[in-house]
């Protein structure tokens, strides 16, 4: 925000109208795209839900129907005929010799069919005595419908008989075409018939290699397969249904497996179990909609699986379905391990694969159903619906997802339409946020050029506005300030220019001009000055008499008398401190005879303190001092400001002040030196300076004096005489500054001094000092020079 102070104002205008728009657009943008994305987030997390609900609902149907149907086939009076015709049938196989080249048969259909495809959806090398059949009538029936059937892997079920003349065979040609066409017609994967008291297989319509092998103590006895039908023996009730997870089967080549079973009675004798194969097809067909998940309105990577209670897939993934390559990239970025995904890839299916450990699925499997933002098990970000399942023996759920990626997909063009329409309104705003903030400050920059048309001073800085709002009343006020400065700055520039005269009258230019500079050390030396120095002697024993008004009176006629005199002698009164009297002669204005007129000064001080004895009936007297030399002169302080000289005159004018007669006036050789045959001066007492060193002194006393001018006047005539009449001295320069006075001081002086020169000079003075109201006059306060009024 600092910055914004160089900013005019009209570039502030339309900073904030750009502002508040951008504000206002960008708010309006970001509630639109707030509510939109939470209604779109709402709706797409609805419609998968609704598909979760309507996949979730067919699956528990199928399985509802695929239990009824299995039901209904353990009643039926053929399954019962058939049941106990194979019981009997394997039972007699059992008393058969198997030859020793049958059983190299099977062994060699295992290690050259079975086995080389087993391998590779297993982890390991198989061994024969593993899946060995055993039995004898296991080594039977695989030998004649398995080792020797001249049809290839995947269709041995083509064989109605084997053609070996056996009862078994007869039974199976008589059974086997109607169940083949049972499980085609119905979707099972396979179908099997056990016996309840021993656990062989005694029929399968597809005759992998678990056919007419024994379920309790067999090469599959620990497979789902063999627990779904413990389960039935261990609840061998009518119409109990029992159903299995999935699970790896190695009989159908390691894919996955889930069985349903249930006990065969004929009337009240449990006869046997029909066990099938549950379809996987089917679940997936349920669950991908026959692979068309757009039609479901899942969009290009909305999907629905199944999960079990191990987090394992249930159902075949979408995506390895569309981009098998791209789903097993995704597979290895998530640090699936490779083997896993070596095994779905050469399986084609992500059943018992793929783990889905989905804060979803854990929600899901705990039995919680909800909807939820979350990473899919691809490490995707997706829109998740998921649910418990409701199925016979299962602990499964169902879960419908969507990438948030292209869930958003309304949104985020939303978001870039909205970006795009807010530079455009940014542009168009700019456009007119100038123009509008051109108009505004119009007045303001009329205001600002007649402002300094005012401070040139010329006459034409009045303004006009024709309208009648805040600004016209601005032009009237700025009109009246215009003109009421025009007037003020005339009187200051009068008082100035009167001011002006007035301090240079009584400081040195160079002070004076330092002075108004403000210059940090105001300084002033001059080298041809006289300074004076004059003790009035009585004034402590005078204020002990007399009361203080009448002692402020007696020290005002006394300054006032000075001063006069002053005037007259052409010197400057510099101060009037205590009961000293300071006057200079040649600082303010350079003379020549600079000392003559200091000593004229001094005779005259003389004369005015008699003249105040007698009016006032006083003893006061007078020692003066004089020295002339180079002094300087200075404004001291920084509050209170003092105008002060000093230097050795100053100094050595103030000691010779300090002797014991009075009314004398004490000089130094080099005063004496210099009006030498000008007055009669005597020899004085030598004075001792602060330095120790010795100072020679001469005094001239007023009488002395007259003693002289009678001297160089006898004799001589008067009409040598050069009359200087009506002579105005203009002291105003040569006074310092005083408070108020109203009232002039008529001051008329008549001095004849007939010199070698016979030049008279009589002098009358007429001095009318006007009143001072101006800050120069508050300086000479302020400099403690108002003692020199007069």
């Amino acid at each position: 925000m600092i910055g914004l102070r160089h900013l005019s104002i009209k570039s502030k205008i339309q900073l904030m109208l750009l502002v508040v728009s951008l504000v206002s657009i960008i708010s309006i943008s970001f509630l639109g795209w707030s509510w939109a994305r939470a209604e779109l987030k709402q709706n797409i997390f609805d419609h998968l839900t609704s598909v979760r609900a309507s996949k979730s609902y067919q699956v528990e149907s199928y399985f509802d129907t695929f239990k009824n149907h299995v039901e209904t086939l353990c009643e039926d009076q053929m399954v019962v005929s058939a049941m106990r015709e194979f019981n009997a049938a394997y039972n007699q196989l059992n008393q058969t010799a198997i030859p020793t080249d049958w059983d190299n048969a099977v062994r060699a259909y295992y290690t050259q069919e079975f086995f080389p495809r087993l391998t590779q959806h297993i982890s390991g090398i198989p061994n024969y005595e593993t899946y060995d059949p055993r039995g004898t009538a296991a080594r039977y029936l695989q030998y004649h419908y398995i080792a020797s059937n001249p049809n290839s892997v995947g269709e041995k079920d083509a064989l109605a008989d084997a053609g070996d003349g056996s009862h078994y065979s007869a039974v199976h040609r008589q059974y086997h075409i109607l169940f083949q066409n049972l499980i085609k017609k119905f979707g099972y994967y396979d179908f099997f018939l056990i016996d309840p008291q021993t656990g062989n297989i005694v029929y399968s319509v597809y005759k992998e290699t678990d056919y007419g092998t024994n379920l309790t103590d067999g090469p599959y006895s620990r497979s789902n397969f063999a627990k779904v039908v413990a389960a039935v023996q261990d609840n061998p009730d009518r119409g109990a249904i029992q159903v299995v997870d999935f699970k790896t089967y190695k009989p159908s080549y390691a894919a996955p497996a889930a069985f349903m079973a249930c006990p065969i009675y004929d009337e009240s004798a449990f006869v046997g179990i029909l066990a099938v194969q549950m379809p996987v097809d089917e679940i997936n067909q349920v669950l991908t909609g026959n692979q068309n998940w757009q039609r479901d309105g899942l969009g290009a990577s909305g999907e629905t699986y199944l999960v079990g209670p191990d987090y394992l897939m249930r159902s075949i993934s979408r995506f390895l379905v569309e981009d098998k390559e791209g789903y097993k990239k995704a597979l290895r970025s998530t640090g699936t391990p490779s083997q896993t995904v070596q095994l779905i890839d050469q399986l084609d299916t992500s059943i018992l694969l793929q783990r889905v450990k989905t804060d979803a699925a854990k929600d899901a499997i705990a039995g919680k159903e909800g909807t939820r933002i979350t990473n899919d098990y691809r490490g995707i970000s997706v829109l998740s619906s998921y649910a418990p399942i409701t199925l016979p023996g299962l602990e499964w759920a169902i879960l419908s997802e969507m990438d948030l990626a292209e869930a958003y997909e309304p949104v985020y063009a939303l978001q870039t339409y909205l970006l795009i329409s807010t530079v455009i309104l940014m542009l168009v705003l700019t456009f007119l946020a100038g123009i509008i903030a051109a108009n505004f400050v119009k007045p303001i920059d009329t205001l600002i050029e007649a402002s300094r048309k005012a401070e040139l001073g010329q006459a034409e800085a009045d303004i006009v506005f024709d309208s009648t709002d805040e600004f016209s009343e601005l032009a009237n006020i700025f009109n009246t300030v215009v003109q009421r400065m025009r007037q003020q700055i005339n009187e200051v520039e009068q008082k100035f220019h009167e001011t002006d005269r007035i301090l240079r009258g009584f400081l040195p230019n160079e002070i004076a001009e330092s002075l108004q500079r403000k210059d940090a050390a105001v300084l002033s030396q001059a080298q041809q000055v006289t300074t004076l120095f004059a003790k009035i002697v009585g004034l402590g024993p005078l204020s002990e008499r007399q009361p203080n008004r009448i002692m402020s009176q007696y020290l005002t006629e006394l300054l006032n008398s000075f001063n006069a005199a002053a005037r007259r002698c052409d010197v400057e009164p510099f101060k009037f401190a205590s009961d000293r009297y300071i006057a200079t002669c040649g600082l303010v204005k350079p003379r020549l005879d600079h000392d003559k007129r200091m000593v004229d000064f001094a005779l005259t001080l003389l004369d005015r303190i008699q003249e105040f004895n007698k009016t006032y009936g006083t003893r006061l007297s007078l020692r003066i001092g004089i020295h002339t030399g180079t002094v300087t002169t200075g404004i001291l302080g920084t509050q209170q400001l003092s105008y002060d000289i000093w230097g050795q005159p100053v100094a050595i004018a103030s000691s010779l002040v300090d002797t014991k007669d009075t009314n004398i006036i004490v000089t130094t050789q080099l005063v004496r030196n210099r009006l030498n045959g000008l007055y009669d001066f005597q020899k004085g007492p030598a004075i001792e300076l602060e330095s120790q060193t010795k100072l020679d002194t001469w005094v001239l006393q007023k009488g002395a004096l007259a003693d002289l001018i009678g001297e160089l006047t006898s004799g001589l005539t008067d009409n040598l005489s050069v009359d200087e009449s009506n002579s105005e001295i203009n002291t105003e320069a040569n006074t310092a500054v005083t408070p108020p006075i109203n009232t002039p001081i008529n001051t008329s002086v008549n001095t004849s001094i007939n010199t070698n020169s016979r030049t008279r000079i009589d002098a009358n003075t007429n001095i009318a000092l006007p009143r001072q109201e101006s800050f120069i006059g508050d300086i000479a306060g302020e400099l403690g020079l108002n003692e020199f009024d007069s």
